[in-house]
């Protein structure tokens, strides 16, 4: 599988690699000061490999099979897939400016016109990644069908699987990071489960690479945040009303390895006041896709927005909803407000 998808996209990943050790190496410089150069990123990776291929041997392998078909090193795809832990390991400091994207919900369906649970974020990252964002439809021999959101060259990020378990992330950082599991490691795990519990495991191993917020959801309408440092992480269940999150630390559990609490002009408080305001504001019976897609696309507070304009070189690449009872998952590639949304599911059938 990891072959097939490595040849289908092979001069599109070495691009993407390219723009990703850029984009690496520009934010660990902007961060500590410290001018590193690519051997720096890959000497992390190479640390890495034996823990996440102990973790997770399936993911393993299909991720060699990407980069040998690729003609990408082992190191390099690792690195292309976990970048954000990477550079946290390399370049961490105590001033991180909160102007990263990545705005998450889940909304439990009490609230929504027909009664479903419903869950999704946009996802943000450096403006010029954005034609390699993709749809991906996987079926594993060992697994079920998974149909996600992702990058070329790249395993599982948002998505949901034939099991009905939706799967996402938002980044955020914390003083712990080391070399270890990457988080697009640890969603590809977790998008393989059969029941929501097992799922959540898959989050809460020993290993991780670096902070992240994972959020998941399942067809029988349980629904957790977990959110994760690199060695600590706090279970978050939602089973009324919504509950967003996105790139700064929220729980008790992380806040003493969270060195700059963000402040509240900073963007990612704005898109969490903001986001929290249009779910909890709205009348119960117009909580529905079509409200949430809206609610992603939204442009209040300019720089501080939701749907991101390349703001500090970051944008709004792409935004998934997902409505795991039903087996549907939508999907855009671009800003929110403008790019067209896709059914995953029909698209990869």
């Amino acid at each position: 599988m990891g072959e097939s998808f490595g040849e289908a996209h092979r001069s599109e990943i070495r691009e993407f690699y390219q723009l990703r050790v850029l984009n690496a190496l520009e934010q660990a410089a902007q961060y500590s000061g410290r001018k590193l150069g690519e051997g720096a990123l890959l000497a992390v990776a190479k640390k890495s490999l034996s823990i996440s291929e102990a973790y997770d041997p399936s993911g393993f392998a299909e991720l060699a099979g990407i980069a040998h078909a690729a003609n990408l090193s082992i190191e390099q795809a690792f690195a292309m897939n976990g970048l954000t832990d990477l550079r946290d390991v390399l370049a961490w400091s105590s001033e991180v400016p909160g102007f990263e994207g990545c705005s998450s919900f889940l909304l439990q369906g009490d609230k929504t016109t027909d009664g479903r649970l419903l869950c999704g974020q946009t996802w943000d990252l450096a403006t010029d990644n954005m034609p390699y964002v993709i749809g991906v439809h996987r079926r594993p021999k060992d697994g079920p069908e998974t149909w996600c959101l992702s990058t070329v060259g790249c395993l599982s990020l948002i998505g949901l699987n034939a099991e009905g378990i939706a799967v996402g992330t938002t980044n955020i950082r914390t003083k712990d990071a080391r070399p270890g599991i990457c988080y697009l490691s640890i969603i590809h795990k977790a998008l393989r489960a059969k029941t929501f519990e097992e799922a959540i495991s898959a989050i809460r191993t020993k290993g991780r690479a670096a902070a992240h917020y994972y959020w998941v959801a399942s067809r029988d309408k349980q629904a957790a945040g977990v959110e994760c440092s690199a060695t600590l992480e706090e279970r978050i269940d939602v089973k009324q009303g919504h509950y967003v999150h996105c790139n700064h630390v929220l729980t008790t559990t992380n806040l003493s390895l969270d060195g700059a609490p963000p402040k509240q002009s900073e963007s990612t408080v704005c898109r969490q006041n903001r986001l929290s305001a249009l779910l909890g504001d709205a009348p119960a019976s117009s909580l529905d896709r079509p409200a949430l897609q809206r609610f992603l696309a939204d442009h209040e507070g300019g720089e501080g927005a939701i749907c991101r304009h390349n703001y500090a070189g970051i944008s709004s690449n792409g935004a998934v909803i997902a409505s795991p009872e039903t087996g549907a998952i939508i999907a855009c590639q671009g800003t929110p407000c403008t790019a067209e949304w896709v059914d995953l599911v029909a698209a990869g059938a």
